[in-house]
């Protein structure tokens, strides 16, 4: 029984005792939240100009610069070529005559 009575003392402390204040009251969780957001926000900002400098500085390194010397046009190779062989025409010049003894209608 004595183990009980010193138990029973003890909790009746503790249950008395305030409690600590809590450190994680709403306002300071959205707070945290909003700079954590900020923070992201920012370096991504960051990350992506940083991105674009980069590719920009690569191409101005890689990519070739204009010519030294003026480039001079080659010969043409465009070759006239006939369209047409032999008697052939384009359009017609008349209606070609009906063979002798071939049926004709007529309305």
């Amino acid at each position: 029984m004595e183990h009980e009575d010193t138990l029973r003392a003890t909790f009746s402390t503790l249950g008395r005792e305030v409690a600590p204040p809590n450190s994680h009251s709403a306002a300071g969780v959205i707070r945290r939240g909003r700079a954590v957001r900020s923070r992201r926000r920012t370096a991504a900002v960051i990350g992506s100009a940083v991105a674009t400098a980069a590719v920009a500085a690569l191409a101005l390194a890689f990519l070739p610069g204009p010519p030294s010397t003026p480039v001079v046009p080659g010969p043409s190779l465009h070759t006239p070529s006939p369209t047409t062989t032999g008697d052939a025409r384009t359009t017609p010049t008349g209606v070609p005559e009906s063979p002798v003894g071939s049926p004709t209608t007529t309305r």
